[in-house]
């Protein structure tokens, strides 16, 4: 009623339930019992279209639509949509792991992921594609599947638009990561990268609303390693290089979405320097740091991490120098080492920016004393080296 002939449905007020009338609007002048009966019989064709497909589909079980998919063509180098499902069914077990998932749900997981996108050979959807996920849902209730299993397969669909919701349970969130994890790996691997004016596959839609799952969830995995999982079971080689490639097309996806967000685009950019594969914990510190930067101690930790930067910039430094204490000739030196010290113990690859901040301000001081006193080019070359070395485990 909506989508298709653009009506406006009536429901009612104290229930909410969807009632046997509908609103329309017409230009100019005419005949309202002529547009009243026309319309009328434009929508009571449609739903008499509805319940017939809808007679069609509940003839079967849901399971028996499975097998069906395989008329149904995903990509000529990828099989069929029944293929591409089997994929997502080979992979959802691991996957739940590397998304952090308890494993006891894994037989729930493996049970959807059997059923998934079967509805797309209903009648009803192959007529109402838009009902997909939606029949899968309630096809799934009708044969008396348990709802989690139901509502995983309504789920794995989502987010379809913008402003769409997004997966929330478990076995939702892994088949639907699943599905967009193989699309973008088999579809890069196939040659099938969008251009600039050219997405056919809408591969830039899909890695949004992968990014977006894992953000609005909270999930943190290693993409690189997901990918690696998904790429095993591809029915064509992929390389590396495809593997890298789709990494940094949904980093850049993520980037999109934290700048959509209102967040500093240096300030993404920085954050995903380090946190990229993290895509919770990037969007997380991306908040965070934005926030931090309004703040009178932002622009102190800047010009204290910026001086040691600019001095071993350009300069020779051996990764195999050490920091040796009883070279100091120095308090400062001492100082800041000991300083340091205390710093990168409170600093972990997955550090919030709070507890960053504090170790940071521990610099501050014996920074500045650093470089007020302290000549670090000096003509000793074990001193000079040394003191370079400090300063690289600093800016580091």
């Amino acid at each position: 009623m909506q989508k298709h002939q653009r009506y406006f449905p009536v429901t009612s007020k104290s229930t909410g339930d969807l009632l046997p009338y509908f609103i329309t609007v017409a230009n100019g002048s005419i005949s309202e019992e002529v547009v009243r009966k026309g319309n009328e019989a434009v929508l009571r064709a449609r739903y008499e279209d509805a319940k017939f497909f809808y007679k069609m589909d509940t003839q079967k079980n849901l399971s028996e639509f499975r097998g069906q998919l395989k008329s149904i063509l995903f990509h000529e180098k990828l099989g069929t949509m029944l293929d591409k499902m089997a994929r997502v069914e080979n992979v959802v077990a691991e996957l739940t792991l590397v998304l952090g998932i308890n494993e006891g749900v894994i037989p729930v997981i493996k049970d959807a992921a059997a059923l998934a996108m079967s509805d797309l050979s209903t009648s009803i959807v192959t007529e109402f594609t838009s009902l997909a996920g939606i029949m899968a849902r309630h096809y799934a209730l009708r044969d008396g599947l348990p709802e989690e299993i139901a509502e995983a397969l309504f789920e794995i669909t989502l987010p379809r638009f913008s402003g769409d919701v997004f997966p929330k349970t478990d076995a939702g969130i892994v088949l639907a990561v699943a599905d967009r994890l193989d699309s973008l790996v088999g579809l890069f691997g196939a040659g099938c990268q969008p251009s600039s004016s050219n997405d056919p596959f809408g591969l830039r839609r899909i890695s949004y609303g992968l990014v977006q799952i894992l953000v609005e969830n909270k999930k943190n995995f290693d993409l690189t390693k997901a990918l690696t999982l998904v790429a095993q079971v591809q029915p064509i080689r992929i390389d590396n290089d495809v593997i890298n490639e789709v990494v940094q097309f949904v980093t850049r996806r993520l980037e999109q979405l934290l700048v959509d967000e209102g967040i500093n685009y240096e300030i993404v950019r920085s954050v995903l320097m380090e946190r990229a594969n993290c895509q919770y914990l990037a969007s997380q510190t991306a908040a965070e740091m934005e926030a931090f930067s309004r703040t009178e101690d932002f622009p102190k930790i800047v010009e204290a991490y910026s001086r040691p930067v600019r001095i071993i910039r350009g300069k020779q430094i051996e990764s195999a120098w050490e920091v040796d204490a009883s070279v100091f000739e120095k308090d400062e030196e001492k100082a800041l080492w000991s300083a340091y010290l205390e710093a990168v113990d409170k600093i972990h690859p997955g550090v919030d920016v709070k507890t960053f901040v504090e170790a940071s301000l521990l610099l501050i001081q014996p920074l500045e004393d650093f470089f007020n006193n302290v000549f670090v080019m000096a003509e000793d070359e074990k001193i000079r080296n040394n003191r370079l070395a400090l300063l690289q485990k600093v800016a580091s």
